[in-house]
C-alpha cells in the first residue's frame, strides 16, 4: 500500500470518526475500519481504494446505527 493510500484511509477514518462517533463506540469503528481495509487490500486497484474503503465502512457503520442486533464484523456489536 502506498503512503498516498495510507493517508488517504487515515482522513477517512478521521471522517467517519466524527459522523459516527455519537452513535457508534469508538471500538466498533475501529474494528470496523480494520475489517474494511483487510477485506479490501489486495483486490481493488489502489487508485479506487480510497473510494471503495469509504463506502464499504460507511455501509457497514450505517447498518450498525440501524440494528442493535449482532453484525458481520468478527468482535463487534452495539452496546
Amino acid at each position: 500500500m502506498t503512503t498516498q493510500c495510507t493517508d488517504e484511509i487515515g482522513e477517512i477514518g478521521v471522517w467517519l470518526m466524527g459522523e459516527f462517533g455519537g452513535r457508534v463506540p469508538a471500538a466498533v469503528i475501529s474494528r470496523v475500519l480494520n475489517a474494511s481495509r483487510r477485506d479490501l487490500e489486495g483486490r481493488i486497484d489502489p487508485e479506487e481504494l480510497g473510494e471503495m474503503f469509504h463506502t464499504l465502512c460507511r455501509f457497514r457503520l450505517r447498518r450498525i446505527v440501524a440494528s442493535d442486533r449482532w453484525i458481520t464484523v468478527p468482535g463487534a456489536h452495539v452496546s
